[in-house]
């Protein structure tokens, strides 16, 4: 199994004994962005999508900001913190307070984003990000309790990289206690969604550490009907076509 970056950031222990996640490229927003268009990209720039491609990206982020002011949609809104979180990467430094140095995103700033959005709209894709944080993130201190927190309700609610962070933490003790039957539960929440792609035989090891009474509980708690949620831009991809 091949060790790789699924998503807006990292997902933890990525590819321990075998617990696989599906080959993914990580491409950055700006990419994302401009891979949406047609083949020819229009003169006339109308839309935050056209404006990004177009390399008009400080008229993209205010047209962006009216949107999640005046409309409050979530998906622009989402969009806003991760190109705050992004900043530094995609050349945003120059435009309002994206960094707050010519190097370093404003990372606060998108803090407060998902916060907002994770408080106020219980967005799972908010809730993942802040996870991350708090998980792996040089400008916070650890602090795997919140990271687990805001993963498993992210998990709970068809993000499947918070299932499997989730999943990795019982396995390990971090931030909650070690937990086995949760663990395998997890793994295999996660193997339902089209990430995860090592199905038993990833967890063998695991699962042979179960009773067979053990094993058929985490089966059990194992839903069917959790609708997996997309955290990438790709997810948001209706907002920066209006």
């Amino acid at each position: 199994w091949i060790e790789q970056q699924p998503s807006k950031l990292w997902v933890r222990g990525s590819n321990p004994l075998g617990r696989a996640i599906k080959i993914m490229s990580k491409l950055s927003i700006i990419t994302i962005l401009i891979g949406f268009l047609s083949s020819t990209v229009l003169l006339k720039a109308e839309n935050v999508y056209d404006l990004f491609a177009t390399g008009q990206k400080e008229e993209a982020i205010n047209v962006l900001k009216k949107i999640v002011k005046t409309d409050s949609n979530l998906d622009a809104k989402y969009i806003l913190g991760l190109l705050y979180n992004d900043a530094s990467s995609i050349n945003l430094c120059k435009i309002d307070d994206f960094c707050i140095d010519e190097n370093e995103s404003n990372y606060k700033k998108a803090y407060e984003i998902f916060l907002d959005l994770y408080e106020n709209d219980n967005d799972p894709r908010a809730a993942y990000a802040i996870g991350e944080y708090y998980d792996n993130h040089w400008v916070f201190w650890p602090n795997y309790k919140k990271a687990f927190k805001y993963y498993l309700f992210a998990a709970e609610r068809g993000v499947p990289e918070a299932q499997y962070n989730v999943a990795n933490m019982y396995e390990f003790g971090d931030g909650v206690k070690k937990d086995l039957v949760q663990s395998v539960r997890w793994y295999l929440q996660c193997n339902k969604s089209s990430l995860c792609g090592a199905g038993k035989e990833g967890i063998d090891d695991l699962i042979a550490e179960l009773s067979s009474e053990e094993l058929d509980y985490a089966l059990s708690l194992v839903e069917d009907t959790i609708e997996e949620v997309d955290i990438r831009i790709t997810a948001a991809r209706s907002i920066v076509v209006q």
